[in-house]
């Protein structure tokens, strides 16, 4: 499931890495770079209710495949037909669409297939973190492509990942039918009895902060790295594989904080991560006045901070939720979490565009400052959830 998830992944980053190169070639501002990224998490919202919370009723193999097969005609029609914002732009959603029906699914056809407790902990720690490994990848092989085949062939060449995808997955994982809920739900799209489960929904909401962070650093960290280097063709190769590198980092970083998790509890870390990766945003985006590999380091240290919650978030959600809803649980686990992701890369943009006057420095600073900021707001509501839950358990 981890190698069928990197392979469907290998367009995931593509358009991150061509920012730089598609954004001028397109005429677009920041902010509409920054929506043609919102899009792509736009169509994953819409999609991932119905494509996750399906997986209760059907074998979440099928669904898998049907979004890796999206996603590779999501790469051809933008290698193809893209020409600008609004050419692109339902590419950009069809994408989204098929990520939906990959990683969340995934997730599902993986826990169905493994016990309860520890197992099902660090599998779902190596699922997550591999998602930081097919962002890397995505990255690096897309920025490589450019060198040796321009946009267009980048695009396209990236389009076999997915295919490779459906080719692991019907090799390696055998059909297997969801387990039974314990109550009938009048439709698929029955939100109710996680809506319900207050401490499932504490880890939703902070994973909804979490998402809207790192979205926004993949979506932005080239075009920081360009802009930290001096912005010029010849660096965008360099600014690509630096990008890959922080998603690495985070693949560590993620399997990491979920055996951390383990010791010292979910709760803690998370809190630790997120007030601290707020404390890192004020940092970064001020560090492009020092040395290059100051800066890259920052990065690098900054992504790592991120996505050391990730694997306790969607563990935690996992772990708590009904009986028999765990595939709905997961497709709100992933709208609500994704959602701040949509909005999140435009906001960024917007903030360089009317920040600009200040200064590249400045601008990129607020931007990053911004990042942070979304973080923090998750945290907040994590917290007070958490509270009102405490406050329920001590009254009764």
């Amino acid at each position: 499931m981890c190698l069928a998830l990197v392979f469907a992944m290998a367009g995931f980053s593509a358009y991150w890495s061509l920012q730089p190169v598609l954004q001028p070639a397109w005429r677009m501002n920041n902010a509409s770079a920054g929506w043609l990224s919102g899009a792509f998490f736009g169509g994953y919202v819409v999609a991932v209710p119905f494509l996750t919370a399906i997986t209760d009723r059907v074998d979440a193999r099928n669904v898998f495949i049907l979004g890796a097969v999206l996603s590779a005609a999501a790469l051809i029609g933008l290698a193809i037909l893209a020409t600008g914002f609004w050419s692109a732009l339902p590419w950009r959603v069809i994408a989204g669409t098929g990520m939906a029906g990959c990683y969340m699914p995934g997730l599902k056809m993986l826990t169905d297939r493994l016990p309860q407790k520890a197992p099902r902990v660090r599998a779902v720690a190596f699922y997550t973190a591999c998602f930081s490994g097919g962002t890397a990848l995505s990255y690096a092989v897309a920025g490589v492509a450019l060198e040796w085949f321009g946009w267009r062939g980048a695009f396209l060449f990236t389009a076999a990942g997915p295919v490779l995808a459906v080719i692991v997955l019907s090799i390696l994982v055998a059909r297997q039918e969801p387990e039974p809920a314990e109550d009938v739900r009048s439709h698929v799209l029955d939100f109710r009895p996680v809506l319900r489960s207050r401490k499932t929904m504490s880890f939703i909401v902070g994973y909804a902060g979490h998402g809207a962070e790192l979205f926004a650093l993949r979506s932005w960290v080239v075009p920081f790295l360009v802009f930290c280097l001096g912005a010029g063709g010849e660096f965008a190769l360099n600014a690509t594989l630096l990008a890959a590198l922080t998603s690495l980092v985070a693949v560590a970083s993620s399997i990491a904080g979920a055996e951390l998790a383990l010791r010292v509890g979910r709760v803690r870390l998370i809190t630790w991560v997120m007030l601290g990766t707020f404390l890192l945003s004020t940092v970064v985006g001020f560090s492009s006045l020092l040395p290059f590999a100051v800066a890259a380091f920052l990065c690098l240290a900054y992504s790592a901070a991120i996505q050391a919650d990730s694997a306790a978030l969607t563990a935690g959600a996992v772990n708590t939720s009904p009986a028999g809803h765990r595939g709905a649980t997961l497709a709100l686990h992933s709208t609500l979490g994704f959602s701040g992701s949509l909005f999140a890369p435009p906001l960024v943009g917007a903030v360089l565009d009317h920040a600009a006057p200040l200064g590249g420095t400045t601008a990129w600073g607020l931007a990053f400052l911004s990042m942070g900021s979304m973080a923090l707001l998750g945290f907040l509501v994590f917290m007070l959830l958490r509270r009102r839950l405490a406050r329920a358990a001590s009254a009764q």
